[in-house]
């Protein structure tokens, strides 16, 4: 991680040592018990984006590690060390939850709420960064999923948006950029042929819009882009008659502009502005009807599980209030489900999140299990998104895998079972033990 580029290398290694650094850009810890972070000079403080304290480090306090804000006896944060090093990140660093059982701290990715690197997130993060150093101007911001990928037309369509947005369509004004013609006009009007010349202001295209057959119609703006007319024309709305359902008309229009051109161009025939509304209206219409509706099928309840008389049934939930960042736990024991032993509940301050309340209300109930002596028991929560994460092994931003698990290490059997959600228990179940004795 810690090498440097040197004067003339291969391609490969050069790739290899800019994507090391988009890595270490948005690398962030999850704190554990604090050992391996230096408490100055490493992202700690946020896991939503690197932030470490600001400023010069203290010369008696550049060696701080995380761990020396921690009390030796309780395992939490010590207040009046963060007031002696850091009082004015006080209430940042209480909301961030310590491992009190030696889980241990985690290096993880920031931009993917499980931590992990995922091609997609490390994309998205490179284009933002080379969007960095351009004018805000130049580019809107974009949509892709709604614009484009989730849209109700073909993929074919889909692909040929995505090209127009990419500016990646052979239209004359590209071609002579990439020096493969010169002097290529627009077929139709002779002007030069851009994206937004053919599909938004040539005279055969104002036509074209014109005879759309849109509610209220639809008017071309005067100083139009094409990002700006995609978007009110995905909010204009088909007449009724067309019989088109959810279907969007508006791709098919571009898409009979685009043929239309390519017909006058390559095979010398040619359409009127009508002709080219009317295919467009029964391409889109003969799409819409070969779709064939998605039936879902009914799920079967499954197998009510057998369980042994001698576990003990422990039910957590939480509530969590935004405004205050506070949250409440409570948490039964119960002996078959009927049989209540005892109820339990506490509050907890400088909680971030509704999920970390729900993992906390999890780890105090384990807590009270092992002072109990409990050595079987099964552990109900209705937060599927942290169940599965603890049964798949996944590093939540949160920390609460990493003293979730090391508590489960002091148990004979743990089960996790979710109730009213549709979650194998024997899945749940064979990767937590797996988890388990990896870590053992």
């Amino acid at each position: 991680m810690q090498a440097s580029l040197p004067a003339s290398c291969s391609h490969g290694w050069r790739g290899i040592l800019i994507g090391r650094d988009l890595l270490k850009e948005q690398l962030g810890w999850a704190i554990g018990d604090g050992q391996n972070v230096l408490a100055w000079d490493e992202a700690w403080l946020s896991l939503l984006a690197p932030v470490c304290p600001m400023g010069p480090a203290p010369e008696l306090g550049s060696n701080l590690k995380v761990s020396d804000l921690v009390s030796t006896e309780t395992k939490d944060w010590d207040e009046q060390k963060i007031e002696r090093h850091f009082p004015f990140l006080r209430e940042n660093i209480l909301s961030l939850k310590t491992s009190k059982w030696g889980g241990r701290d985690k290096l993880v990715w920031l931009r993917h709420k499980s931590g992990s690197y995922t091609t997609k997130t490390g994309y998205y993060a490179a284009v933002e960064k080379n969007q960095e150093t351009m004018s805000p101007n130049l580019t809107l911001p974009q949509e892709w999923l709604k614009e484009v990928w989730k849209l109700i037309t073909s993929p074919k369509l889909k692909l040929f948006i995505w090209k127009i947005k990419h500016r990646a369509l052979p239209v004359g004004e590209r071609l002579e950029a990439r020096q493969v013609l010169s002097g290529s006009k627009c077929i139709h009007c002779g002007n030069t042929e851009t994206i937004l010349h053919l599909f938004f202001q040539c005279p055969y295209a104002l036509k074209v819009w014109e005879l759309a057959p849109f509610s209220g119609g639809f008017n071309l703006m005067p100083l139009n882009n094409f990002e700006q007319e995609w978007q009110r024309l995905l909010l204009a709305v088909a007449l009724p008659p067309l019989g088109l359902g959810k279907c969007t008309l508006a791709p098919w229009l571009l898409w009979a502009i685009w043929t239309a051109r390519n017909q006058k161009l390559f095979q010398k025939r040619s359409f009127t502005p009508q002709e080219t509304v009317t295919k467009a209206m029964h391409d889109a219409r003969e799409w819409s009807m070969a779709q064939v509706p998605v039936v879902t099928s009914e799920k079967r309840p499954k197998p009510h599980q057998r369980r042994s008389p001698s576990e003990i049934i422990c039910k957590s939930d939480a509530a969590w209030k935004k405004e205050l960042q506070a949250a409440g736990l409570a948490w039964s024991f119960y002996r078959n489900h009927k049989e209540r032993i005892s109820s339990h509940n506490q509050s907890e301050a400088f909680v971030i999140s509704s999920l970390l309340a729900e993992g906390l209300a999890i780890r105090s109930a384990m807590e009270q299990a092992i002072s109990l002596q409990y050595r079987r028991v099964v552990f109900e929560s209705d937060s599927l998104q942290l169940v599965t994460a603890i049964a798949d092994g996944l590093v939540s931003p949160t920390s609460m895998e990493s003293y979730l698990i090391s508590i489960c290490c002091q148990f004979l059997s743990i089960l996790l079972l979710l109730n009213s959600a549709d979650v194998s228990l024997s899945v749940l179940r064979t990767r937590l033990q797996r988890k388990l004795f990896q870590t053992l």
